[in-house]
């Protein structure tokens, strides 16, 4: 479904559900739209391109570290995944638009908040009610997506009326050309800068909580990457770090194997297809979950222990591709693979540098929360220790 025979898979209904908040954007869009997309999208996300936004990851983790300085300081225990979307949100929109974006961040928040929401509802409901029709649910949706939107458009009129030049996503998307030459339109711009804001932060900002709580419950890996970084010296590490901190990357990944963000991916089959001895019929709908791929114990020894070293090259190799798909597979992996891994590699270091983390003596059980994305519930409350 999603590599052989990907032209006749389409993507299921609950992308569709999507479709209101980010538009036609790469998420979401099908056929002759995606493959030109992608085409003018991808080049915007190369490794030397990446490279130019870690001092932004720095810059933004340097903050946030600072600010957990009073938390350690006071032994006042927080919630981290509060904290990352915060992060993450600001990394993106400076990546993208080269702009501090504080005084849109709680709009901008609001809208994402209410549009997943909105979307597990329409997912779950037996009668989904149109969008036009009034409802209080309905006309808060609409106004939160609005103001979402107008932010992004009001950002693309002012970068089109400015001479000076600036080296950010939002230009590179602005200067694509497809095969024949052609820009992208301003309402594609828009989708394209609603799916990557929202896609881009949501997601990385919940594997990092996740990995935070691995963390505190796991004190000896911790230790293995505090080891690791030890070279860095205090300070964040650049794009030509990344490639020593083997064992940080590890831990990333093992959290993912655990805690996909993205944990269930929908296909709808065009003509009805065969696989693996099964008939699939046409326009039904098809769930694939890395979740449960991702612990299945065929593919994975122990697979529910926390054991980062199963990422390293001699015990990866031999392991089926599609055994792991934290960012799905085939043609329509996500685009912004290596940004999200390099941000969340960079985060991590940085942080682990400067404190250790431990359970909150308030916190309770957390619990998966399987909606849009894949959530700790109620959250991730941590004690910091100052090293």
């Amino acid at each position: 479904m999603l590599q052989t025979k990907v032209a006749n898979y389409r993507k299921g209904r609950d992308y569709q559900i999507l479709k209101s908040s980010l538009g036609e954007g790469l998420l979401i869009s099908e056929g002759e739209l995606w493959q030109r997309q992608r085409k003018m999208t991808q080049p915007s996300f190369q490794s030397q391109r990446i490279a130019g936004f870690v001092r932004i990851m720095d810059e933004h983790a340097q903050r946030m570290v600072e600010r957990w300085e009073r938390y350690a300081v006071q032994q006042q225990a927080f919630d981290v995944v509060p904290e990352f979307m915060h992060l993450t949100l600001n990394i993106a929109s400076q990546a993208m638009f080269s702009t501090n974006l504080d005084s849109d961040t709680e709009v901008i928040r609001e809208a994402l908040e209410v549009g997943r929401e909105y979307s597990v509802d329409q997912a779950w409901a037996i009668i989904k009610l149109p969008p036009s029709l009034p409802t209080r649910r309905n006309r808060e949706y609409t106004r939160a997506i609005r103001n979402f939107h107008q932010i992004i458009d009001r950002i693309i009129a002012a970068r089109h009326s400015s001479a000076e030049g600036v080296s950010d996503l939002l230009t590179m998307l602005m200067e694509a050309r497809d095969d024949s030459g052609g820009a992208m339109s301003d309402k594609q711009l828009r989708d394209e800068v609603a799916t990557l804001l929202t896609a881009g932060h949501e997601t990385t900002s919940l594997a990092l909580s996740w990995a935070c709580y691995l963390l505190a419950h796991h004190p000896h890996v911790t230790e293995r990457i505090y080891a690791e970084v030890q070279f860095l010296s205090g300070r964040a590490p650049g794009y030509e770090d990344l490639f020593r901190l083997k064992y940080t990357r590890m831990v990333i990944e093992e959290t993912m194997r655990l805690y996909p963000p993205v944990w269930v991916l929908s296909r709808t089959p065009i003509e009805d297809d065969e696989i693996g001895g099964y008939r699939i019929p046409g326009k039904s709908e098809i769930l694939i979950f890395p979740y449960i791929t991702h612990r299945h114990p065929q593919w994975w020894s122990e697979p529910e222990k926390f054991c980062p070293e199963r990422f390293s090259p001699e015990n990866s190799a031999g392991r089926p591709r599609y055994a792991y798909l934290p960012f799905g597979a085939g043609p329509r992996i996500c685009v912004g693979l290596n940004f999200a891994m390099t941000e969340m590699v960079v985060i991590l270091a940085f942080i682990l540098q400067h404190f250790r983390l431990e359970p909150a003596s308030d916190s309770g059980p957390v619990r998966v929360d399987p909606s849009v994305t894949l959530r700790p519930l109620p959250g991730v409350r941590v004690l910091l220790r100052k090293i």
